[in-house]
């Protein structure tokens, strides 16, 4: 198994600063982005919910797209739908509960919630039949990931990571407490997370995703405050 790591966090603290400085953007696809009609969209029963999930390519290299925080398939991973050569990989691009169109449940953040995705990650891939899966995430879907290969090392053949973080820092405090207001974030930012949820939803979603986070940060003295544990941690 091999996981390309980026630097610590790069991608992450880009997209959350761009929030605060228009200056700084990070592209999304808008959710009605049009897609070839070689890519199909479905949901599918896993561990008692309904998981949207798009899927295109007919290779015999399976990959799971992970996306990140309040993010889909479709918003985060719009140009890897279109250009990943079909040919070589049979390309799955999911929205983790919650998120996207795998609503409902709303989304909610227990302490076990990156567990819970990646159980969820590996169930669908499981229930559409696939034998071995390569991971491609970035952010809360790169932990996701790399949860999922620890659980799942036979399972998980190769991973493609960034923006994974291993620890809550008091710099990604500050940082996540800046973006708790999303009326605050920038127009171009916060535009498509709007139309893909509501502005309810989505700062509703938001100030709970920042709380979910912050308790690694805050969980009793003496324990490790890493969101990854085992092989991947440190």
């Amino acid at each position: 198994m091999a996981a390309a790591l980026g630097s610590r966090g790069a991608r992450r603290l880009l997209l959350l600063l761009s929030a605060l400085k228009p200056g700084l953007h990070v592209p999304r696809a808008g959710p009605s982005a049009a897609f070839s009609s070689s890519v199909t969209s479905a949901r599918v029963a896993v561990n008692g919910v309904h998981l949207h999930y798009l899927q295109t390519g007919e290779g015999e290299h399976a990959v799971l797209l992970l996306p990140g925080m309040l993010g889909s398939g479709e918003t985060d991973f719009g140009p890897q739908i279109e250009a990943l050569n079909k040919k070589l990989f049979t390309v799955v691009a999911w929205d983790p509960r919650g998120y996207g169109r795998s609503r409902p449940p709303d989304r909610d953040f227990p302490r076990e919630f990156f567990e819970r995705d990646a159980e969820d990650a590996i169930g669908l891939m499981k229930t559409l039949k696939f034998k071995k899966v390569s991971l491609l995430g970035w952010s809360d879907g790169g932990i996701t990931a790399l949860t999922a290969a620890a659980r799942y090392p036979s399972y998980v053949s190769k991973m493609v990571i960034w923006g994974a973080n291993a620890y809550v820092t008091d710099q990604d405090e500050r940082i996540y407490q800046g973006i708790r207001d999303v009326s605050k974030w920038s127009e171009r930012t916060r535009k498509p997370l709007e139309a893909l949820y509501g502005f309810d939803y989505f700062a509703r979603t938001c100030e709970k995703w920042v709380d979910g986070i912050m308790q690694f940060k805050r969980l009793p003295e003496g324990k490790s405050h890493g969101l990854l544990h085992g092989p991947f941690a440190g």
